[in-house]
């Protein structure tokens, strides 16, 4: 399977990674030209024992296909660069005639964006039929050693589209072992953010501090119901149920940093100072949507209002995306 990897952030390296031990040929490109093919090492951690290296060998520019001969394209970038012009002009490329209407592209376009946004905006440019959604269950963060990650203990990638498109993704990925499943309705990705994001801005509201969050759960755990609740009108479906209680999420608040190999405070104020702006697009998105269809956004606004403030600055040489 030849691949392009466009992003060789963190989460970019990991599934590059796990591509080319499934025996993939895999090419990084930014979004302002290709990366190099050089070998990077990565570091598989464990709660108990060291952790384990594996060494990325991606495919050299001049080793990778000619544009218009890739088998799918893995757009690992953070859900606002999705809407940039630079997705077209990569659709011009990869898609031969594209440009003038004529094209028939058939590669496969693998997206991490969970914004409710993200998919409308890419089926704007591709089929619909073509686009696999893949939600990751893995953490990863630059170290001085190199991209360390790590897979909390019973998660498992989650991966949608059509039958013909999600079959060699989920095989590609376990052929190197890594544990996928497949979602039979869509909106697992959005529905994941809906039940997480208002969490992380409650997080940063309380200045990245976990046990200041454990103490005031009422309000995010209002907001991500007021989400899912619009995440499901817009695609459709009864609301899932249930919630996650405010109990519920602090017991997993609790644990997660006890069971992480890694200090979990840091990796999340980090990573999601970084993308600060994904975190308000989507408070932006939901409480847009749902004032338009009349449903509760009380506490998002709050969730939302606390964020008004800038994204302060931190050193890209810690946790990424």
């Amino acid at each position: 399977m030849r691949i392009l990897m466009v992003g060789a952030g963190a989460l970019g390296q990991v599934f590059g990674l796990w591509l080319t031990e499934g025996g993939a040929s895999v090419t990084y490109e930014g979004r302002q030209g290709r990366d190099s093919g050089d070998a990077r090492t990565l570091f598989r951690l464990r709660r108990f024992g060291r952790p384990v290296p594996g060494q990325l060998r991606p495919a050299g520019p001049a080793d990778g296909p000619a544009d218009g001969a890739w088998d799918a394209v893995w757009l690992c970038v953070p859900s606002p660069a999705l809407h940039e012009p630079w997705v077209r002009a990569l659709r011009d490329r990869i898609d031969t005639g594209a440009s003038t209407g004529t094209g028939t592209g058939t590669a496969t376009i693998v997206t991490i964006g969970q914004d409710p946004r993200d998919l409308p905006a890419l089926t704007e440019i591709w089929p619909a039929e073509r686009i696999v959604q893949l939600v990751p269950s893995v953490l990863a963060h630059r170290t001085p050693a190199g991209i360390a990650y790590w897979l909390p203990p019973g998660t498992a990638h989650t991966v949608h589209g059509t039958d013909d498109r999600v079959r060699p993704v989920i095989t590609a990925l376990r052929a190197a072992g890594v544990r996928v499943r497949r979602a039979r309705r869509p909106g697992a990705a959005e529905l994941g953010a809906a039940r997480m994001i208002p969490y992380i801005a409650a997080l940063e509201a309380a200045d990245w501090s976990l046990p200041a969050l454990r103490a005031h759960l009422t309000t995010p755990a209002a907001a991500t119901r007021e989400a899912v609740t619009v995440t499901a009108a817009l695609l459709h479906r009864p609301r899932p149920r249930p919630h996650v209680p405010a109990l519920a999420a602090g017991l997993v608040l609790r644990v997660l940093p006890v069971l992480a190999p890694f200090d979990l405070p840091r990796y999340l104020r980090t990573h999601f100072t970084k993308v600060g702006g994904q975190t308000r697009d989507m408070l932006d998105a939901w409480i847009t949507e749902g004032t338009a269809r009349g449903l509760p956004v009380t506490a998002l606004r709050e969730l939302r209002t606390a964020l008004n403030s800038p994204c302060t600055s931190v050193d890209l040489t810690s946790p990424d995306i």
